[in-house]
Parts: structure tokens; sequence; C-alpha cells
């Protein structure tokens, strides 16, 4: 049985805000998820409330009789600088001082041994709270003071900002935010300047390098050049680094040819070992510039690094670029027992089969006796990788064989290429067989974590989850220990797995401590599987609903067009009061832009004609009346119209139709055929109608077959059996087109009783038999006011 929500979680969840909860109850951890269940389907959701959707297996503290679940650490020293946040958007009264400088130093303490990574909410919380203590710095006492500007706080905010990944979208904020703790170190607190450390300055110089400001590293360097001499690594290296990072060739050249004046050489190991770093994060264009930038005395590049950017090249299709470089490490047309790896590696970039391959190295090693035995199964892995890279499964598994063919002995790499050259082809079985046979599942958390993710995203997604799912909750586990990062469609496809398995404590488990992780891309990734789910009809009522309010937590600024969707999704349910309460969630947004928009309204109203809802229609109108930001235009007068004919309320309709009439914006051709809407239940409709009719060929206004559809529906539903019949046989000469099974069956459907139906199909039978025969194969159902054709309709998006 599952606990519900408290009132105090709707303030939780924004970019991983602290939570406060009460009632919430231990969760398991996903290995030990209960299988899949099934839940009986409600009446109705009137009971809006949801169930604890996010509940988290934490160290829980007992509190009045309460079980309250421990704070995440990246939640640590966040609530204070929260509460500071909102005091200066209403302007209330801040936290106390103490409360905010024990905040902020708790944030970072908390963060020296795992920096985690910080993303654009927290550093916005970070640096208001900087603002705020340093505006009150002469008021703080000494120990509060000491928490936030001391030496050892200061230098603690740089090296946790140049160990955490930062998000994109908070990069600058952090950026900012370190440098007021720079200029903090450098200042003069009347006692003379400080003498900031030579690791505080090379965590700084880092952190503006490779975050596209090393222009400002640069000058850092050069203000404290006597300082950091003889620092190893060199700082200059890393301002290379960054200008590698931003492509800037020039300044690069400009660097190294000043390198000298500051007693710093770029040798081949700086060149070699700065080639390797950008490589190893997966940085090629970066590598490529600072491999073209002249080493010390003219040198050439090792033969190490020649080698490691040629490898990379061709795994990036780099071929072109890397011919050159090849060509200067194979110059007699043979490899050498140094080269031959990447010899092999040039060969299979050129196309070469697996066989040919095997011939290319026996006829090396005939000119070079001995060649063949220098291939190592570490060449093989490049293979792999290489054959992986063009997604190429069968060029990996004829690669594979050379293994055997060159006596070689496979290692935890060969296997593990091997695995992901299975998970590309999709392949489950033989993902598994690897997997359980030729390794230790868990050594995928060690060895490559992308490949974990890999595998996890494929079987969470392959047609057989529901058989395995064990398999993949004894792989998480692992990786869950280990603190493995999962990548945001690896948690996308755990979440729609766990979704469809209905259980909601799991989904909150996975992602209350890693959404906000990811950037904005990753979120949107997450946040589909969560809305498909939602939008899915197949799903009951209140399932759908219960993953509403886990959407409403976890991701707080979504859009109004996505939330449109979810609430169209709900009148397409026919539950037009919970599509009303999504609308009214969106009414109560404190950010304007994610407030209902004129398309919002015009599709609320359609949505509540769809169901004929007058209570919530009353409800949303006066919203209307009272939303200032939205400017009445024809659309939602339209969708306002036809909602008060749906729900029996012809007068009023035709009463908004005379203020479209008078607007500025006047009607449209959409707003005519509403109008027949109207007629078919107004008193006076059967006059409304042909007037309308006559003064729209008067002002010689183009009829389309839906116009002219919806004039014969009003007349039909007013049972002016003569009229429509008329209408009908003078299609062609009105409008230009004849009637068709759908204009017959329009007529048979708007007409009530079936007394009149039985009259339209004798009618219809005499006069268009052939039209007549394409409607009787069509299935008919019944309603209170007779029969009607099923796929049969004429609805007007307003």
């Amino acid at each position: 049985m599952q606990s519900h929500l408290s009132r105090r979680v709707f303030r939780a969840l924004i970019n991983n805000e602290p939570l406060s909860f009460s009632r919430c109850r231990r969760t398991r951890l996903l290995h030990s998820i209960s299988p899949a269940r099934t839940r009986p389907s409600i009446a109705g959701v009137s009971r809006v409330q949801s169930r604890s959707l996010f509940a988290f297996s934490l160290d829980p503290k007992e509190v009045s009789g309460e079980v309250l679940p421990a704070t995440l650490t990246s939640e640590k020293g966040l609530k204070p600088m929260t509460d500071l946040k909102r005091s200066l958007e209403d302007k209330s009264r801040a936290p106390p001082d103490h409360t905010l400088a024990e905040a902020f130093k708790l944030f970072f303490e908390t963060r020296v041994d795992s920096p985690g990574v910080i993303n654009s909410f927290q550093a916005r919380l970070l640096s208001m709270t900087w603002k705020h203590l340093k505006s009150r710095q002469e008021e703080l006492d000494d120990d509060d003071w000491h928490k936030v500007f001391s030496v050892d706080s200061l230098e603690r905010v740089l090296f946790v900002f140049s160990e955490a990944q930062c998000l994109a979208e908070a990069r600058e904020t952090i950026l900012r935010l370190a440098r007021y703790a720079y200029l903090e170190l450098c200042a003069d607190h009347g006692f003379g300047a400080n003498k900031i450390s030579r690791p505080a300055l090379l965590v700084y110089i880092n952190l503006l390098a490779v975050n596209g400001h090393p222009e400002d590293a640069r000058q850092v360097i050069i203000n404290f050049g006597g300082q950091l001499r003889g620092a190893k690594p060199s700082p200059w290296l890393t301002v290379l680094k960054g200008f590698a990072l931003k492509d800037d060739q020039r300044q690069m050249r400009k660097i190294v040819q000043e390198l000298e004046k500051h007693g710093v050489t770029f040798d081949q190991a700086s060149h070699q070992e700065l080639v390797e770093i950008l490589i190893a994060q997966g940085l090629f264009k970066a590598a490529q510039t600072i491999y073209e930038c002249p080493v010390t005395g003219k040198a050439e590049p090792s033969l190490a690094t020649k080698e490691a950017v040629i490898r990379y090249a061709l795994l990036n299709g780099e071929n072109a670029w890397a011919q050159p470089i090849y060509q200067s490490i194979i110059q007699s047309g043979a490899p050498n027992f140094e080269t031959i790896g990447t010899a092999v590696l040039w060969k299979a970039a050129q196309g070469a089969s697996a066989s040919a391959l095997e011939e290319q190295v026996a006829e090396w090693n005939a000119k070079n006796p001995g060649v063949q035995d220098a291939i190592t199964i570490s060449d093989i892995n490049m293979l792999l990788r290489y054959a992986n890279a063009q997604g190429d499964s069968n060029l990996a598994t004829s690669f594979a064989s050379l293994v055997n063919r060159w006596r070689l002995v496979p290692d935890e790499q060969t296997h593990l290429l091997q695995l992901e050259s299975a998970i590309q082809a999709a392949d489950v079985e033989a993902s598994l067989h690897i997997l359980e046979k030729k390794m230790d599942p868990h050594s995928l958390s060690r060895a490559d974590p992308s490949i974990a993710n890999k595998l996890v995203t494929m079987l969470c997604m392959s047609e057989k989850k529901d058989e395995l799912f064990q398999k993949i909750s004894s792989l998480l586990d692992p990786l869950f220990q280990d603190g493995v990062y999962l990548e945001a469609s690896t948690v996308a496809a755990l979440t729609r797995m766990l979704l469809y398995r209905h259980d909601n404590e799991a989904v909150s488990e996975l992602l209350r401590p890693r959404l906000a992780n990811f950037d904005s891309e990753g979120k949107t990734l997450i946040r589909k599987a969560v809305t498909d789910f939602i939008l899915d009809l197949q799903e009951t009522d209140e399932d759908a609903w219960d993953v509403y309010e886990l959407f409403k937590l976890a991701f707080p600024d979504t859009g109004v067009s996505v939330r449109t969707e979810i609430m169209s999704a709900f009148f397409e349910r026919k539950r037009s009061d919970l599509a009303v309460l999504v609308f009214g969630h969106m009414r109560q947004a404190d950010d304007l832009s994610r407030r209902p928009k004129p398309d919002t309204y015009a599709r609320c109203f359609q949505g509540i004609a769809r169901n004929a809802d007058a209570t919530n229609l009353e409800l949303v109108h006066n919203m209307l009346k009272l939303d200032l930001e939205v400017e009445l235009n024809t659309r939602i007068l339209n969708g306002l119209m036809l909602a008060y004919a749906a729900c029996g309320m012809a007068d009023k309709s035709m009463n908004i139709f005379r203020q479209i009439l008078q607007s500025d914006e006047g009607p449209s051709t959409k707003t005519i055929a509403l109008f027949f809407k109207v007629c078919e239940k107004h008193h006076n409709g059967v006059h409304e109608a042909t007037k309308m009719m006559s003064k729209v060929k008067k002002l010689e206004i183009e009829v389309d077959r839906r116009l002219y559809s919806s004039y014969i529906e009003a007349l039909a539903a007013q049972c002016e059996f003569d009229r429509v019949t008329e209408a009908i046989n003078n299609m062609q000469s009105e409008i230009g087109v004849l009637p068709t099974s759908t204009t017959i069956g329009l007529f048979y459907n708007a007409i009530p009783y079936q007394y009149w139906k039985d009259q339209v199909e004798e009618w219809a039978r005499k006069t268009y038999p052939e039209l007549w025969e394409h409607l009787a194969q069509m299935q008919r159902s019944e309603h209170e006011d007779g029969q009607r054709f099923d796929a049969i309709s004429n609805e007007i998006w307003v």
C-alpha cells in the first residue's frame, strides 16, 4: 500500500531543491523491486491527492513520530540558501547570517571528497548567498566570517569548483563566484595584501582556462609568475589547452614562442602529455590543434604522440588529416616492431577485411621477420574499437577471429568491446552470453561506464524487458554501489520501464539523486519518458494522474506546450475534471512564461466542449476573465462559443458570437462553422442558420465542404428533413462538389430520434444508393437519440 503526498511535497525538487517530507516510508533498492502489478481502475480521481512518488532509501530520522529521510549530499546547505532566495523575491526577512554562513560552508565541505555535479540552480543560490553575506561582511561575527571568507574556506570553494562537473548553463555563474573567491584571497583587509597560495592559483588558472577564459588564465600566470615558477605540470600547458579548446591557433603559437621567457619548454614530453590528455577526454578537435602546435626547437612530435593521434583520427573518420602523419612513421613501406599495430589499424580503415589483414601481416612478416609477433591483444582491441566506431557488428566479429589466428589471449577489454558490438546490434542474447560467459558483470562499472549505460538502456528498451527485469536489476546494483554516472538516455530508459511496471517509488529512487545532474537536453529526454506514459491512453486514469504528479514535481520548469498536451490527453480520456486541474496548475505558475497562452485557453475550451462539462466551463471562463495577461482573440472566443453550445447553453453561445462580430479581429471561417454548431441546439436555430447561409452567399465568402456540412448538421439537428435533403441535392450547384457518404452520414448522425434516422436511411437508399451502400458497411452504435455511425464526424477545431 502506498502513502499519499503531503502538502509539503509540492515545494520539492526544483533542480534538486531540498525536500522536507513527512510520513515518507523507507523504500527498496532497485534490485529488490517487486514484479509488475496491476491496480484496480478508478471510477473517479476526485481524490486528487497523489501517492508519494518521491520516497528514498536513505537513513531516516524519526521526528515527532514521523519518519524523515536524510538529506542527500548534493542537497546539504541548500535549504537556507533557498529560503534566502524566496525572501529576496517576496521582500521578507532573510534567514539569520549564521544560518547562511553555515549553509555556505556545509555545501562545500560535503563536496571536498565527492564534488559531484553543480547545476545552474545551485550556482545561482551560491552566488546569491555570497553577495548577501558580502554586503553584510562588517556585521558578521568572527566565527561566521571565518566560515565564508577565511583562506581555508575560499580555497575550498575554488577546489570544489575545479573538481566538480559544472553544467554548461551554470558555468558563467560558477566562474563569477570563483572570481569573487580569488579576488577575496588577493584582497587587502587592512594588513597588506594576502599572499594567495600556489595550489589555489593553479586551481583558479585551470578553472578559467578549461571554461573558455584562457586569456584571463594567462594574465593570472603573468601576475604571479614568480610564485608559479617551477610548478609541475606548468600552468602554461593548461593555458595552451584552453586555447586549443577554443581552436585559437594564433594564440597557441604565440604562447609557445614566449614560453622560454617564463622558464618553460614545450618539449616532446609536454606536447605528448597534452595531446594524450585531450584524447582521453574525447576532445579530438583540440587534440588536433595541439598536435599541430610547434614543439620547441622545431622538434618532431614523438612516435607515441603520432601513433596516438593517428589512431584517434581513424576512429573519428579523419583519415585524410592523419595520412601525412602515418606516412612519416611508415617510410619504408613496411612497419617495424613499434608501428605494426598502427599499420594494421590503418589498413582496416582503408577497408581491409580480417582475411586481407591476415595476408598483409604475413607479407610484412616475410619482409621483416618477427614483426607479426609484435602484434598484441591491444592492437586487436583497437580493431574492434574501430569496427564499433563504424557501427559494424559483422566487421567486429571478423576482427575478433584474428585473436585465435594470431594466437593471442583476449583480455577484459576484448570482451568489453565485443559486448559493445552486440549492444550496437541490439542483440540481447549475444550481449547476455558475453556478459555471463566471458565477463564478470561487476567489472562493467570499473571498466567502461559508457558500455554499462548502453547495455542497461538496450535491455530496458527490448521487447523482453519484463523477462529481463531481474538481470537489469542485478546489473544496476554494482553500478549504484560504485557510484557510476548514469547517462540521461539510460535514466530515461529505466524511467520508462519502471513507469510501465507501475513502480513509481522506484522511479523516485532513481530520479531524485540524479535529475539535477543533467543539463536541459538530458532532462528533456527523461521528461519525455514521463510525458509519454501520461499521454498513453492505454494506461488507467489513476496511473496517468499519479505519474502526472511525479512530472509536476520533477520538471517544474516545463513549458506550456508540453503541459497543454497533457491537459488535452486527460480531455481525450473523458476526464475533464483532471484536465482542468492541469490547466489550473498552469494558471498558478509563478513564472509568467509557464502560464496559459491564448492557444491553451482555446484547447481547454475545445476539450470542455468534447466532454460537455458545464461546471468546469464556468470555472475556466472565470479564470479567463481574471487573466490580465491573455488578450481575448477570435480563437479563444470560438472555443468559448463551442463549449457553451456543447453544454446546452446556446443563448450564451450566441452572445459570444455577437462579441466576436464586434471585436477588432472579427469572425473567421471557423467562427461561421461553429455558429452552425450553435444553431443545432438554439431555439431559433433554423432561422439563424438559413439567415447566416444567405449572408455568406451575399458576401461571397468561400464555402468549403466542411462549412457546408456544418450547415447541413444544423438543419438536421432541428429535424428539418426537407431542408436538408434539398441542401444535399443542391450541393454541387451551391459549392461545386458532390455529396459523399460522409455527407449522408453526418445527416444521419445529426438528426435526432430513430424515426427520423430511418427516414434518412430510406431516402438515401433511393436517392444515393451507392453512397448508402458504403455507409451501411460501417459500424453503428446506440445513443440516447438513436443510432450513429462511429467513424463519421465533422468536429471543428477552434
